[in-house]
């Protein structure tokens, strides 16, 4: 008599997670944290007018997706912060690798320091001359402004050449990932590639959120609401068993493991 089990393949091989302001909430203080580095870095490195970031990072965010152009983590921030942030959140050791901004952009690696103070900036071009930086500003203060911006050189999400990239970097799957995200253009440039998705913290985001949002296959208002949400995640697989007797006959069996 011959005994054959079958396990029911899990739907998914690899859980993409989003890290500042989805691997923990915005109340936590993290997020305000960083976006006061940022403005500070504007106006101390780059002479940008105290009064102006504000609208800078929301412009620069809007049209292009940031402010600083098994488990794994997708962030567009640097390495240094998303290392430092899994440390204080005690989840240094939990991801299976980490796809950042210098994983996208190579080419800027030079530009990344663990001192801020060796960091200057110098705008040129290939030939070595200053170029005019571009004042989104501006553009946007002119009673028509053009609707053509300059492309950036930077590649982040929600650009879906930013997530192909990253996926195929990571080497996953999009159609057996689920992706955790807080941004909902992210989410759905991410589900227009095939993977499935997990919207944190959507009462934040949009109004009426908590039911659906185009793009998202999930709705949690925190990260911690992920065992209500996606409980298939925690059940155990469906083991089935075959007896193969004589004369062709098979008896099957379903045991829940």
């Amino acid at each position: 008599m011959e005994f054959r089990q079958q396990v029911q393949t899990p739907k998914y091989d690899c859980l993409l997670f989003d890290l500042d302001d989805t691997l923990y909430p915005c109340s936590s203080g993290l997020a305000e944290a960083l976006l006061k580095n940022i403005k500070d870095y504007m106006v101390e490195k780059l002479g940008i007018e105290q009064r102006k970031t504000d609208d800078l990072c929301n412009l620069l965010y809007k049209n292009y997706g940031t402010t600083v152009a098994g488990l794994r983590i997708f962030t567009n921030a640097d390495k240094v912060h998303a290392v430092k942030v899994l440390c204080r959140l005690g989840l240094e050791d939990c991801f299976e690798g980490m796809t950042c901004f210098e994983t996208l952009n190579p080419i800027h690696k030079s530009i990344v320091s663990d001192d801020e103070d060796d960091i200057e900036f110098n705008p040129t071009t290939n030939n070595g001359t200053t170029t005019r930086i571009f004042d989104i500003i501006e553009h946007f203060s002119q009673p028509n402004p053009s609707a053509v911006l300059p492309k950036t050189p930077i590649i982040c999400k929600p650009s879906e050449n930013a997530i192909e990239l990253a996926l195929k970097i990571a080497n996953i799957n999009p159609q057996r990932t689920l992706f955790f995200e807080d941004s909902v253009r992210n989410i759905q440039a991410g589900k227009r590639l095939g993977l499935h998705t997990v919207l944190v913290g959507a009462s934040q985001r949009v109004k009426g959120a908590s039911q659906r949002v185009k793009g998202a296959d999930y709705v949690l208002e925190s990260i911690h609401n992920l065992t209500e949400a996606v409980p298939e995640l925690w059940e155990t697989a469906d083991i089935k068993s075959e007896v193969a007797c004589p004369g062709n006959l098979a008896v099957e069996t379903t045991v829940t493991a």
